[in-house]
């Protein structure tokens, strides 16, 4: 049965929990479109992260790969079109390690773009009700890192597995934590949002 490979990150930057990491164990072995799911966790250490997607990538069964990461301040869904060759951060990943100007891949092209049919996506989350939008920017963390990553190997491998990422925003219980006047979504709407998204991802 063909696969679609989706992931989370751990929790980080003090937070105790992670909204990506809740999806992807909700989703993990559910069947879209004749595809099996089969999710991971990622570390937020940039090393280890890629390694984990390197590995996972060896599968000739994937169709698809699908990450989510966390984007406090966003209200919205971000699909993301872009990911940049660049590790560029001032808050440390869970190793405490802390990045000023890398390249994620040295000599690589300067940016690769999503392979999922975002449009397509966005216009079934926007039926849905979801809110949603086509994002040109990842940042310069792990989930920008992450998504280059697996472009890359991607176009490297000659792979027919299309690639993409999705930002969600905060839980309404870490607003909760935080104290803070910050946009939320509740996992419910994005688990939906995900369900919506995952056969359109792994369509032929």
């Amino acid at each position: 049965m063909r696969t679609i490979l989706v992931t989370g990150f751990e929790p980080y930057g003090g937070d105790t929990t992670n909204p990506s990491q809740e999806l992807a164990k909700a989703i993990d072995g559910r069947t879209f479109d004749a595809c099996a799911v089969r999710s991971l966790i990622l570390p937020v250490e940039h090393r280890a992260a890629r390694d984990i997607v390197s590995s996972a990538l060896a599968d000739p069964e994937i169709a698809a790969v699908l990450h989510l990461g966390l984007a406090g301040g966003r209200a919205r869904l971000a699909l993301e079109q872009v990911a940049v060759n660049a590790m560029d951060y001032a808050i440390p990943d869970n190793a405490g390690v802390v990045l000023t100007g890398e390249p994620c891949v040295a000599g690589a092209p300067a940016a690769y773009f999503s392979t999922l049919p975002l449009r397509a996506i966005l216009a079934a989350l926007t039926a849905e009700g979801v809110p949603a939008y086509v994002s040109y920017t990842a940042g310069t963390y792990l989930c920008n890192q992450t998504l280059y990553w697996t472009l890359h190997e991607i176009a490297g491998r000659a792979l027919a597995a299309r690639a993409g990422f999705i930002h969600v925003p905060f839980l309404p219980s870490m607003v909760a934590a935080h104290g803070r006047e910050e946009p939320s979504m509740d996992l419910s709407l994005m688990l939906r949002a995900l369900e919506t998204a995952l056969p359109i991802a792994a369509s032929e």
